[in-house]
């Protein structure tokens, strides 16, 4: 009686695992179908998953991208935290170059492949002849020393832009504060100004030939 009853035992288990089995496969089936029916509608959800809302599901999703906006802030900042430390780097080396020989200043530029800033921007300097080149920065220089009334601490009281976020501004259709002058017009330079800030003149002038005139003095063109 023992060994039948243990036998009746043995038999009911083993139905239990083959409808567990049997209900996991039907229920693999059932998601493999649903996944196909909403690749073949274009990822349509069926009425049920419409009506069913998912507090934790969107809870999740919004804190995701919370995240991902805060990471996006972060990455930006850091961004221009490493440039700020590179176009002071630039500077320095740029000043360091400057020597003076019988009264006159004399430098090079520093090595750009030793930067990872782009510099590509300082070639604006090319559309310009010597001559208007000259006349931009004796402008620039005398904004800054009559006009501000500033003596900076660098060797020159100005220098040629460097910072590709103002050099932005040749790429620019809209111009910001230049607005209504093409880039034959436009000349951007730049100094070291109060507490060593460096800031940003942007001179324009009416065509070649005319006199260069300050219209903008601070950290960026859009201001």
């Amino acid at each position: 009686m023992k060994r039948k009853t243990n036998f009746i035992i043995a038999a009911y288990t083993m139905v239990i695992i083959f409808s567990g089995c049997a209900g996991v496969s039907n229920s693999e089936e059932a998601k493999t179908l649903q996944s196909e029916n909403s690749l073949n509608d274009g990822g349509s959800r069926t009425q049920e998953n419409d009506n069913t809302e998912n507090p934790m599901q969107d809870e999740t999703e919004a804190s995701s991208h919370t995240s991902g906006d805060s990471m996006g802030d972060d990455a930006e900042e850091q961004t221009d935290a490493e440039l700020e430390k590179e176009l002071e780097r630039y500077r320095q080396e740029r000043d360091d170059t400057i020597q003076e020989t019988n009264g006159l200043l004399e430098g090079g530029s520093p090595v750009e492949s030793n930067y990872t800033f782009d510099l590509s921007g300082t070639r604006y300097t090319d559309q310009f002849d010597t001559r208007e080149i000259t006349e931009g920065y004796a402008a620039a220089r005398i904004y800054v020393t009559d006009t501000l009334g500033l003596k900076p601490s660098t060797k020159q009281v100005v220098y040629m832009c460097v910072d590709p976020r103002m050099l932005a501004i040749y790429e620019d259709e809209e111009k910001g504060v230049a607005s209504g002058y093409d880039n034959n017009n436009i000349f951007v330079c730049e100094y070291c100004g109060e507490d060593d800030v460096w800031q940003y003149l942007i001179l324009v002038r009416e065509g070649k030939g005319s006199q260069w005139e300050v219209v903008h003095n601070g950290g960026g063109y859009k201001e």
